[in-house]
């Protein structure tokens, strides 16, 4: 299996490094039109096509990870070389309706990653065409796994979705950030205070994900009557915390649904 890979910004370098993991370096072919990126994509072992009709032609299945914006160029390139290849995309905000009416086949699949995709530890919403049979999208579910885990969503659910997994990054970060510079009020050194917060947000995932429960109940096993902990989470509750996140994802999604038109 060859894999064609159209753009090696983050995203494309991303699914490039990850889909390698399943068919090999070697099997992975990339294109941009930066040459500065091309020369990153050799640097890191991949083969960069001379053009992008012979990516196609060279290739089984197309991850398309461009800009929005430049969708259309692109297709209008390669639509006449893609046949009964699979196309995926990740641009942001490109239904299925588009994706087929830009490429020309109903053998399409949108994908929706979070920026997590760096480290190989995406989430992703993946919804796919009515041209991808059920055998096929077993075989790209395990392909596409190597770059994070995948939630086969309706695309009504794609804006929520963004709001919480492409959008929540930037609010998990903002949280320990939060947690850090607490320490550093407190008088804790910023990078030490950090470190504290990054582990204490890791570990607590950790425990989750390991143990199971819901997050309620282990709020409850690690607050002591009278103690610390509900000291603080008092403060949390007067100040609506839970609240300002549930809006804080709301008013995300509402804005993905306007931006989408």
């Amino acid at each position: 299996m060859r894999v064609g890979v159209v753009g090696f910004g983050n995203m494309g370098s991303a699914f490039a490094e990850g889909v390698s993991r399943k068919v090999g370096r070697e099997n992975v072919i990339t294109f941009d039109i930066d040459p500065a990126r091309r020369d990153l994509a050799l640097g890191r072992g991949f083969p960069v096509a001379s053009d992008l009709k012979f990516l196609t032609e060279e290739s089984q299945i197309l991850i398309v990870a461009v800009k929005p914006k430049d969708l259309k160029a692109v297709f209008d390139t390669i639509k006449e070389g893609i046949g009964d290849r699979v196309v995926i995309s990740v641009a942001a905000g490109v239904d299925i309706r588009t994706l087929k009416e830009l490429s020309g086949t109903d053998r399409v699949v949108r994908l929706m990653p979070n920026i997590n995709a760096l480290v190989g530890r995406a989430v992703i919403a993946i919804s796919f065409g009515e041209g991808v049979s059920e055998e096929e999208k077993d075989k790209l579910s395990d392909l596409l796994s190597a770059c994070g885990k995948l939630y086969p969503l309706s695309e009504d659910l794609f804006d929520v979705f963004t709001a919480i997994a492409g959008s929540g990054p930037a609010f998990v970060m903002s949280f320990i950030e939060a947690l850090a510079l607490s320490g550093v009020l407190e008088g804790i050194p910023y990078e030490r205070s950090l470190d504290i917060a990054l582990e204490t947000v890791a570990g607590t995932v950790e425990l989750l994900k390991e143990k199971g429960g819901n997050p309620s109940e282990w709020v409850v096993r690690v607050t002591s009557p009278g103690g610390t902990t509900i000291e603080g989470l008092k403060v949390l509750e007067e100040k609506g915390f839970k609240g300002i996140v549930m809006e804080c994802v709301r008013r995300t999604s509402e804005k993905a649904r306007k931006l989408r038109g």
